[in-house]
């Protein structure tokens, strides 16, 4: 049995949730508070952006190493799974499905693009669910993309053939 690889390196692809795939680019110090602070510099190519976070607690803030080809083959599969697109209040389902994609799981990933896509199908989303089903579907498609060693126009077509694989649910 092997010990669990802790920390990361440079070059690496990392997931950070609520941004999505990015790549270990460097480790920088930096001083903050008269201590010195080791960040890995994080670039995200769908955001074009890069984000500093702290090396000591990357983990407790969600940063992960990519998922296995089973992981994401199995959150594809759940794509064809019938989830209830009905439920609370847009603010109450809009939080439940923030949480989930801070999480960081491809599972929960994978979840929240579901119900979204199915529950467009029932009504127009509004903006705020719009925009989330946007960053799940990105963050799925560029980790599914990377692991499965696809293009990022085949990654998404896999997904919506997935998802297409199921009825709408009617509210």
């Amino acid at each position: 049995m092997g010990a669990k690889k802790t920390g990361f390196s440079i070059g690496e692809r990392v997931v950070y949730p609520t941004h999505g795939v990015g790549i270990i680019s460097s480790i920088t110090e930096k001083v903050l508070n008269g201590e010195n602070t080791e960040y890995y510099v994080i670039t995200i190519p769908s955001l074009d952006m890069n984000i500093l976070l702290p090396k000591a607690n990357a983990e407790s803030l969600g940063l992960r190493r990519l998922s296995g080809k089973d992981e994401i083959r199995k959150a594809l599969e759940s794509l064809s799974e019938k989830k209830d697109v009905r439920g609370s209040d847009w603010k109450a389902r809009q939080q439940n499905q923030m949480n989930m994609l801070r999480t960081g799981t491809i599972e929960n990933v994978a979840a929240v693009v579901n119900i979204l896509y199915n529950r467009q199908k029932v009504r127009d989303l509004p903006i705020q669910e719009r925009r989330l089903f946007e960053t799940a579907l990105t963050h799925l498609i560029d980790e599914s993309s990377y692991v499965l060693g696809l293009d990022e126009e085949s990654a998404k077509r896999t997904i919506f053939s997935h998802l297409e694989r199921i009825k709408p649910v009617t509210a």
